[in-house]
């Protein structure tokens, strides 16, 4: 059985003013538009997700939220940990998986997704921009056996 995983960065947030945390920051109405036409896109292409991981920010949330309006997901989680994550410990959240979840979407920040994404495919010129969400294959029967240089990028959408 294989397992796909599809890393995607919150939409474009709102600049961050002085009296406002990075944590709480909103997503911009560019960010709304885009993130909503994504969705769209992913609603007409029937996309089904077994488990999506979400931050706790503000604006993973809200991307989540416009997503959902037209992706079918089984199961959502949010991760306190994929806040300001390292690439190791977003790789440990996924090999802890259960075998059951064959598509997960995580949305996260960078620099640990753009991270991640070089460390799983060995593709180290992409980087993923506000909205973008990179979909990884992997032929492997277990979350546990993921490791550096075994996914395929099959595509990156925005």
């Amino acid at each position: 059985m294989s397992k796909k995983l599809i890393l995607m960065r919150h939409g474009e947030a709102e600049i961050g003013a002085g009296y406002q945390s990075d944590f709480d920051r909103k997503l911009s109405a560019t960010g709304k538009y885009r993130l909503q036409r994504l969705s769209k896109v992913l609603g007409e292409r029937k996309f089904q997700l077994d488990l999506l991981i979400k931050s706790p920010s503000r604006r993973t949330m809200e991307t989540a939220s416009i997503l959902l309006q037209n992706l079918e997901v089984k199961e959502q989680q949010i991760q306190e940990m994929i806040y300001e994550s390292s690439v190791d410990n977003l790789l440990d959240l996924i090999q802890s998986l259960p075998d059951q979840y064959a598509e997960v979407l995580i949305i996260g920040h960078n620099p640990s997704l753009t991270s991640l994404l070089a460390y799983l495919t060995g593709d180290s010129i992409l980087s993923l921009s506000p909205g973008m969400m990179a979909i990884v294959s992997f032929d492997l029967a277990e979350w546990a056996m993921l490791s550096k240089g075994t996914g395929y990028l099959n595509e990156v959408l925005q």
